[in-house]
């Protein structure tokens, strides 16, 4: 039996982590602010902190460094919770963005009762994809936007939780119809969480908030990956992907260019038709690697692809899904790699669309 420390300062979503907590068999200990978790870690020393980073008085970060300022905590798995990823975030064995599904939660509890003292640094993330804008009216508004979304998505995350335990309990006696209305609501609790996201990153996008962390990435084996996930996650469709003999090695942030990709990929799914086939090619051209996903469905009329990549724009016909953010999204993120996302179109054809990403010298 381990001694988990928990702290956050909204009561439903602390008294759902405790009970998932509980059901893993661990003591728990629980806190409201920081202050109080730091006096209830001094005391205890717990095996695991779990905390929230949008509290009263002192932060989730702020925290994190008070208990790796005791050189008797220094070494205590940390796992940071919060609706945005904030500065500092890296310092923390993990960090889980709000909302968090049960398994996730689950998963990160037994990863951090695991790491050692001596695994800590090897576990820590790389630097956070996002960095406070210096001018002062900038930083206000990024500030707002970070209260707005965990003002949010801390019930969300509330919600999802509750729910998933009460799904995972629902007896045997349970009918289909209960288990399907209870996955339909996790469904939209994440549509809920998503649009949040996506309007959150629009605008670090507008205000040039995020910055990307570039690497030498080779696009062959990478688009292996990603595809690998396409064909896990969708059986009923059919992925083709062709790729060159040589290497192609692009200087991109690999999580933000994956970010992309499954952008489009899904759009070519949910707009692919009967035909239920997406096709993702690699090609070079001078300084630049051409990744096309392209496909079979009903395609878009000339006038509308200009608007294609605007904010809140939906192709005509839309099944009412989606928030108009995600190619609006894509396209900001191929610009800030110094690229291009362009696509083609023709009404009953299908699309192409065409991300251009600088090869590495």
């Amino acid at each position: 039996m381990k001694v988990v420390l928990v702290v956050d300062d909204e009561e439903a979503l602390l008294d759902v982590f405790s009970s998932v907590l509980s059901e893993l068999g661990h003591t728990v200990l629980s806190a409201h602010a920081g202050d109080e978790a730091l006096g209830l870690a001094q005391a205890h020393q717990p095996d695991l902190i779990i905390s929230d980073h949008m509290m009263p008085g002192m932060t989730g970060v702020e925290f994190l460094r008070s208990v790796r300022g005791d050189e008797r905590l220094a070494d205590t798995p940390f796992i940071l919770v919060s609706a945005a990823q904030p500065q500092g975030a890296h310092e923390a064995n993990a960090y889980l963005p709000k909302p968090v599904s049960l398994e996730t939660f689950e998963r990160a509890v037994q990863e951090g009762l695991r790491a050692s003292s001596r695994k800590r640094d090897s576990q820590r993330e790389g630097a956070p994809l996002t960095q406070a804008p210096e001018n002062g009216l900038n930083l206000a508004r990024a500030e707002m936007l970070s209260w707005v979304s965990h003002e949010i998505k801390t019930p969300l995350s509330s919600a999802r939780l509750n729910l998933e335990m009460m799904i995972r309990h629902l007896g045997s006696g349970a009918n289909e119809a209960q288990r399907r209305r209870g996955a339909v609501a996790l469904q939209q609790l994440d549509r809920m969480a998503t649009l949040v996201s996506s309007v959150l990153e629009a605008s670090q996008l507008a205000d040039g908030c995020i910055k990307l962390q570039r690497e030498p990435c080779e696009l062959k084996s990478f688009l292996q990956g990603v595809v690998g996930y396409w064909r896990d996650t969708r059986p009923d469709f059919e992925f083709v992907l062709k790729l060159p003999s040589e290497a192609v090695i692009a200087v991109a942030d690999a999580e933000r260019v994956r970010q992309i990709l499954n952008n489009l990929v899904s759009n070519a799914v949910k707009y692919g038709g009967a035909s239920a086939r997406v096709e993702i090619t690699l090609e070079r051209s001078p300084g630049r690697a051409l990744i096309a996903v392209t496909d079979l469905g009903k395609g878009m009329d000339a006038s509308e692809l200009p608007r294609i990549f605007d904010r809140f724009h939906r192709a005509e016909g839309s099944t009412g899904q989606g928030h108009g953010l995600g190619l609006y999204i894509a396209s900001a993120l191929a610009q800030l790699h110094g690229g291009t996302l362009q696509v083609r179109s023709q009404r009953g054809e299908g699309s192409t669309f065409t991300l251009s990403l600088p090869l590495s010298h």
